[in-house]
């Protein structure tokens, strides 16, 4: 029988280690848009948002596995604890808000036929800043 406590380290390295892999992928999809220099498309531009606040929320994520030990020792974690559950629901809060403008931008674009390229900065700044 294997004890609870070898399951949550196990299920926590699992957990790290998806995360990590999300993370490298997102640097890899960042590091060719920049390479192959597709940010001057705009709809390229946007999957580079997207690809951004996805490794924001996998890094961050990734970060939660300082609480392996949580249970031994709360009061050395409390702020750290603080501080990353911060930071992860801001990030998927971002990551969200990426999503919705990149689902109006294409529907107005395919549906409503508009091209709303001007509302690149509106896009951006709420969201990160609407969270």
């Amino acid at each position: 029988m294997v004890a609870s406590s070898e399951i949550g380290v196990f299920n926590h390295a699992i957990f790290a280690g998806t995360n990590g892999v999300s993370v490298l992928v997102c640097v890899l999809a960042a590091i060719l848009v920049l390479c192959l220099k597709l940010y001057k498309t705009f709809v390229y531009r946007l999957a580079l948002y997207q690809v951004l606040s996805a490794l924001a929320v996998a890094f961050v994520e990734t970060m939660q596995v300082v609480f392996i030990n949580y249970d031994k020792s709360p009061n050395s974690y409390r702020h750290v604890c603080i501080a990353i559950g911060f930071l992860v629901q801001y990030t998927i809060w971002v990551k969200l808000l990426f999503t919705v403008w990149v689902t109006f931008h294409l529907f107005c674009f395919a549906v409503l036929h508009k091209n709303l390229k001007k509302l690149e900065v509106l896009y951006v700044v709420t969201s990160l800043l609407v969270p």
